[in-house]
């Protein structure tokens, strides 16, 4: 039997014992159960998750607002392959800095060039990888050596530039435009870090076989500067065969 206000319930059980006396087990213990989370803790957990959820959806947002649309193969290309328009495709990607440092943005600007190591289909374009932005079969390829502050520092290969020649100096000097629109194949700077003042050796790719005159010539006698014309718009005529002219007003 057990009592009210008591700590546990004695059980009596008929039986007899060595001296013919009912045996007492002792109090057997009362077990509590255990409560209910209390309306506070359950308020806290909805709050963290709530907090996790916002967190999680800010950090989602963030990546895809700093993704943005790099080159890649849209099939396996073989080394040596030339690129032809089919064989890219363009895909939103994230992507560390000095790994987008040298990708493509622009399949236009890998048009005909020479892939130097196999590439799989959805594989991202390197410049490691391609020798880029090759112009056309019968394009000549002319390197020159250019003072770091008569080039863009954010020239990148496969743009266009135009390319100008400053001959004389002071009030005698005058400066001649030798071709427009040349394809930039290569900028090789590893002559020198960017803080110093090393030249750089600038490779453009040129259709025109009196272009590729017209620049040797001015990379001899002149100053080349490399002026950045990817943006401009293609003359409307062809410009005239470069003569060097022995004054700012001959003809």
């Amino acid at each position: 039997m057990g009592e009210a206000g008591g700590v546990g319930v004695v059980d009596v059980q008929a039986g007899n014992g060595q001296d013919g006396r009912r045996t007492v087990q002792g109090p057997r213990p009362l077990r509590r159960r255990r409560g209910l989370p209390g309306s506070r803790a359950v308020a806290g957990g909805l709050l963290v998750a709530a907090a996790a959820v916002g967190l999680f959806s800010a950090s989602t947002r963030a990546g895809q607002a700093s993704r943005q649309s790099y080159v890649v193969t849209s099939r396996a290309l073989v080394a040596g392959a030339r690129i032809q328009p089919g064989d890219l495709a363009v895909q939103d990607l994230h992507l560390p800095p000095v790994v987008a440092a040298r990708a493509f943005v622009d399949p236009g600007a890998l048009e005909g060039a020479t892939v130097l190591a196999p590439l799989g289909a959805g594989e991202l374009v390197q410049a490691s990888a391609v020798v880029a932005g090759r112009g056309g079969p019968s394009s000549r390829e002319l390197s020159f050596t250019v003072e770091r502050g008569r080039v863009n520092a954010a020239l990148r290969d496969g743009e266009r530039v135009d390319l100008l020649a400053t001959y004389g100096a002071a009030a005698d000097g005058f400066t001649a435009m030798v071709v427009r629109q040349a394809l930039v194949v290569s900028l090789d700077e590893t002559r020198g870090s960017l803080g110093d003042g090393a030249p750089v050796v600038v490779t453009v790719a040129l259709d025109d076989q009196a272009d590729a005159l017209a620049l040797a010539h001015a990379v001899q006698v002149g100053k080349v500067t490399v002026v950045r014309a990817t943006g401009a718009p293609p003359p409307a005529s062809p410009p005239p065969t470069y003569r060097l002219p022995k004054s700012p007003v001959s003809p």
